[in-house]
C-alpha cells in the first residue's frame, strides 16, 4: 500500500512526527487553553491538532470545518452535523435533538451509510437565537463528556453577515467553559490576525497564539526515508532534498509528491531523478485541468510577472533587476499584476515575500 496520504487529515504512522509542537498542544489541550493556530496551506495543522487529541487524555474530538460558509444556518447545520458524527447511536441523537428542539430537527436515515443522522430545519436555523442554540448543545455535551472542540478554516466565519456580533456570541458563551478546550484554525492570516490580535475584536486575546510552520528538513527527510523502506525503495540524501525543494517543503505537498513517486516506481528500487521527473508529470497530469485555466486568465503582462516570480523567487519584485527580467517598464505594473495574482489565489504574501499557493504550479510555469 502507498504510504503517503495527502488532501486528507493524517494521524498515527501517516503522521510525521513533530515532538516540540505536539507536545506544547497537548499540554495546552489537557489544560483546558483556548488556542489559535495559523499557518500556511497544506502545512499539517489539522493533522496536528488531531494527532495531539488523540495523543491527550480522555478527551474526545469534535471537529467542525467551517470552510464556505456564508450564513447562521450554515454554520449550524456544520455545527450540527459535526455532533451527529460523534455518535450514531439513535439514543445519542434523540438526546441532542431535543438540545436544539427550537431548529426543527430532523432524525433521518443516511442512504449512502445506513447510520441515522440530524438535520435541522433551513428557516429555524437562520437566526440570532439559533447560534446560541447550538453552542448551547456543545456546552452540554461537553458537561457530559470531556470534548475538545475544533473549528477548522474559522476565517470563514469573516463570510457572514453580522461577524462581529456571532464572534460577540461565541466568545460569551466558550468563555463559561474552562474545561473544555476551543481551538480555531486558519489558514489565511491577516483574517484571523484581524480576530485574536485586534482589540477592537470580541475575540481579543481569547485563545493562546500557535503558529504551525514547515517541518525541519532533517526529521521530514528521515520519516520519508522510512515511508519508501516499507517498499525496500532507497532514497539518496540528494533526491529527498529535491523533493522538499520541489514541494516548497509544504507537507501535503511534499506527501503529494512523494505519493506520485512511490506510484511510478517499484519495490525494490534505487529511486533516481529521472523517477522524480516521471513523479512530476504525474502530479502535472493531475493538476493541468487547474493550471490551465488559471494561465487562461491572465494578461502577457501578468503571465510575465508570474513566470519571473516562478523563476527568480518572490522577494524583491519591485527592484530594477526583477523588472529587467520580466521585461515589465515599471514597478506599478508588477505591483497591480501581483494584486490580481494574490486576487486569484495563485499567490501568497509571507513574511514580504510572494509564493506560489501551488508549489507544483510554480514548477510547471518554469517547465512551460
Amino acid at each position: 500500500m502507498n504510504p503517503f496520504k495527502y488532501g486528507c487529515i493524517v494521524t498515527g504512522e501517516f503522521f510525521c512526527p513533530r515532538p516540540a509542537l505536539e507536545c506544547e498542544l497537548r499540554r495546552l489541550i489537557e489544560s483546558g487553553q483556548n488556542v489559535v493556530i495559523q499557518g500556511e496551506r497544506r502545512m499539517g495543522k489539522t493533522s496536528l491538532v488531531c494527532e495531539a487529541v488523540r495523543k491527550a487524555k480522555c478527551l474526545r474530538l469534535l471537529y467542525i470545518d467551517l470552510l464556505g460558509i456564508r450564513s447562521i444556518s450554515d454554520f449550524c447545520r456544520k455545527v450540527t452535523s459535526s455532533v451527529s458524527a460523534l455518535n450514531r447511536k439513535s439514543s445519542f441523537l434523540a438526546r441532542v435533538a431535543d438540545l436544539i428542539h427550537r431548529l426543527r430537527p430532523t432524525l433521518t436515515i443516511d442512504t449512502v451509510t445506513g447510520s441515522p443522522t440530524i438535520s435541522i430545519d433551513a428557516t429555524a436555523s437562520s437566526t440570532p437565537d439559533s447560534l446560541d442554540d447550538v453552542l448551547d448543545m456543545v456546552a452540554a455535551l461537553a458537561r457530559e463528556e470531556r470534548l475538545c472542540v475544533v473549528f477548522d478554516e474559522f476565517q470563514d466565519i469573516l463570510n457572514v453577515e453580522n461577524a462581529n456580533g456571532i464572534l460577540a456570541t461565541m466568545r460569551g458563551k466558550i468563555q463559561f467553559q474552562p474545561e473544555t478546550p476551543y481551538i480555531f484554525l486558519g489558514s489565511v492570516r491577516n483574517k484571523m490576525s484581524e480576530m485574536f490580535t485586534n482589540s477592537r475584536s470580541p475575540f481579543y486575546k481569547s485563545a493562546a497564539l500557535f503558529d504551525v510552520d514547515r517541518i525541519d528538513d532533517k526529521d521530514f527527510a528521515s520519516f520519508l526515508n522510512r515511508r519508501f523502506k516499507t517498499g525496500k525503495r532507497s532514497v539518496s540524501p540528494q533526491l529527498l532534498q529535491k523533493i522538499l525543494d520541489l514541494a516548497d517543503r509544504v507537507s501535503g505537498d511534499v506527501q503529494e509528491l512523494c505519493d506520485a513517486l512511490w506510484a511510478s516506481t517499484q519495490d525494490n528500487a534505487a529511486l533516481t531523478e529521472s523517477d522524480l521527473t516521471t513523479a512530476l508529470d504525474l502530479v502535472f497530469s493531475r493538476e493541468a485541468k487547474a493550471y490551465i485555466p488559471a494561465v487562461s486568465r491572465l494578461t502577457a503582462i501578468q503571465m510575465r510577472v508570474l513566470k519571473g516570480i516562478a523563476e527568480h523567487g518572490g522577494a524583491r519584485i519591485l527592484s530594477g533587476a526583477f523588472l529587467r527580467a520580466v521585461n515589465v517598464p515599471n514597478a506599478g505594473s508588477v505591483r497591480k499584476s501581483v494584486l490580481r495574482l494574490v486576487d486569484l489565489d495563485i499567490l501568497y504574501e509571507f513574511e514580504g515575500r510572494y509564493r506560489f499557493t501551488n508549489p507544483f504550479f510554480a514548477e510547471w510555469i518554469r517547465r512551460s
